[in-house]
């Protein structure tokens, strides 16, 4: 368990790093852009004062492009120090303060790979050793009425300590609870494999829309110099403040899914691992519930997560946020979500 969340671990640290690496990959790019659409402006200007004569309109046109043209410089020239502080950094203390230092994703990330596993692992173990109700004898071989106890016996055992485990009848009774149980299995596994790939995806994916936001703001920041090329300063803008909201509202629904579901998981847990019947019949019909719970409580938790990029989008747009629309529409998603929920 603790290999695959190192190797997760260091997959998004590579990849994180990678998208740090690629913030001034076009620096050099924005600022030869500035360059050539400063003249472009000023020779307009130019142009329309040789056409009008309006010497003070010309001087004060002048003076606002070269306002924007020293502002975006300043910009580009601070690209990896105040503007990253600002605009990364920033949002970095503020995701940090709002999870108070509890919202560690390697502890919710451990409890769902260890539920995974736990589940998985359980079937293994149980189907080892299977036991049964006897009744009770006397040292003269006669039985006691009303009196039973457990013999328990292996797979491999052929003998009297073999517990009944080639009886037809003991399949053929509790085959509606080996259903069962394997559809509260096979729920519970969906469950956890959805939640972590939602968990894993919006945690990180405010770090990497924030690198793309870096990544193509130099070659984007320098139209704003260009009326007719404005909307792509202002999106540039509207979506790194976006993606930074991103990632605060992701830790900020982490350290809410952290302090509630992160509990449940592991009592669910432990008692699915508590409850393994040792009784043939027991075998069947223990842990179950707690496997059903356990699938209720991740869907929950993925539900919440999912919420993450509606949130931010709403504090940008000023609209409502949050919606069951659009979740669970993958794959496995679309076969196991209610169509009103689709």
């Amino acid at each position: 368990m603790n290999d695959v969340i190192s190797v997760l671990n260091a997959l998004f640290a590579a990849m994180q790093a990678k998208g740090t690496s690629l913030q001034t990959l076009f620096l050099s790019d924005g600022i030869d852009l500035l360059a050539a659409l400063g003249l472009v402006m000023a020779t307009w200007h130019v142009f329309l004062w040789l056409l009008e004569g309006d010497f003070p309109g010309f001087f004060a046109n002048m003076f606002r492009h070269l306002i924007k043209c020293a502002v975006i410089l300043v910009m580009l020239t601070a690209w990896s120090g105040t503007v990253h502080d600002y605009f990364v950094d920033n949002m970095q203390t503020m995701a940090s303060r709002v999870s108070g230092g509890e919202g560690n994703p390697g502890d919710l990330l451990r409890a769902l790979v260890n539920a995974a596993s736990t589940i998985m692992q359980g079937v293994r173990t149980e189907a080892a050793q299977v036991c049964e109700q006897v009744p009770d004898v006397t040292p003269d071989g006669v039985v006691i009425p009303n009196s039973e106890h457990q013999e328990c016996g292996t797979a491999s055992d052929a003998g009297a300590n073999s517990a009944g485990l080639s009886s037809i009848w003991t399949l053929v009774r509790n085959l509606p609870l080996i259903l069962l149980a394997f559809l509260a299995k096979a729920l519970a596994v969906i469950a956890i494999t959805l939640m972590t790939l939602i968990f894993l995806v919006v945690v990180q994916f405010g770090s990497f829309l924030l690198d793309i936001a870096f990544c193509l703001g130099p070659v984007l920041i320098p139209w704003y110099v260009l009326p007719a090329g404005e909307f792509l300063f202002d999106g540039w803008l509207r979506f790194t403040i976006s993606a930074g909201l991103f990632k605060v509202v992701a830790w900020l629904m982490m350290a809410i899914v952290y302090s509630g579901v992160l509990p449940g998981i592991q009592s669910l847990v432990q008692q699915s691992a508590t409850q393994n019947g040792t009784n043939s019949d027991a075998y069947y019909a223990t842990s179950y519930l707690a496997m059903l719970a356990l699938a209720l409580v991740c869907g929950v938790g993925a539900f919440m997560m999912w919420q993450v990029p509606d949130i931010a989008k709403g504090l940008v747009s000023g609209g409502g946020a949050g919606n069951l629309g659009g979740f669970g529409k993958g794959a496995i998603g679309k076969r196991i979500t209610p169509r009103f929920l689709q």
